[in-house]
């Protein structure tokens, strides 16, 4: 009788969030409307669990990009930390947090300042992906691959420990339709 309550306790903590996919090391989802999506993503996951910040991470996603992406889209993320039993939005600061973004491509552009325009980070540029807009329809194919974080910035050090619940969704200008969204919960720590 006691491992029967034992095993549905661990199935009902243990269990993925309903609609999202479960990659062993977080829960996430593609939550844009597959008709309206410019981006579809079929594979995302990060390890280890708990992320460490600082530290090495290993990256892998799968995804397809079907529509020409420049400064006709802003970008909505949501980043909530669970305090308490809940999830609370950090707010924006200095671009961090729960921020809107009118020009994402503003922010990718800076790497567009570095030597000879190719200021990708070594992980994407080895594997042929851009980091500046325009993004032409392609597919996004990152093997897992290793990103070292080397420090985290003492004004965000306090919320580098902690369950987290991020949205970044990406909205079309001209229409107001939701072209990308990816939503996630993840546990990182210091």
């Amino acid at each position: 009788m006691l491992a029967l309550i034992l095993v549905a306790f661990l199935s009902t903590t243990l269990a993925v969030r309903p609609g999202f996919i479960g990659s062993g090391n977080l829960e996430w989802r593609d939550c844009a409307n597959s008709a309206d999506s410019w981006i579809s993503i079929n594979k995302f996951d990060i390890s280890p669990k708990p992320i460490p910040l600082p530290g090495d991470m290993v990256v892998e996603l799968n995804s397809d990009l079907s529509h020409l992406l420049k400064d006709a889209v802003a970008m909505d993320v949501i980043i909530e930390k669970e305090l308490l039993g809940q999830f609370t939005k950090v707010v924006c600061v200095k671009s961090v947090g729960t921020c809107h973004y009118d020009d994402p491509c503003h922010f990718l552009n800076t790497f567009k300042g570095t030597a000879g325009g190719s200021g990708c980070p070594k992980q994407l540029s080895d594997n042929g992906l851009p980091c500046t807009c325009p993004f032409n329809p392609t597919q996004i194919r990152l093997p897992p691959t290793k990103f070292t974080v080397a420090s985290v910035s003492g004004a965000w050090s306090f919320l580098a420990t902690g369950n987290y619940h991020i949205k970044i969704s990406m909205t079309d200008k001209a229409s107001s339709k939701i072209r990308g969204c990816l939503e996630t919960y993840v546990n990182i720590r210091a």
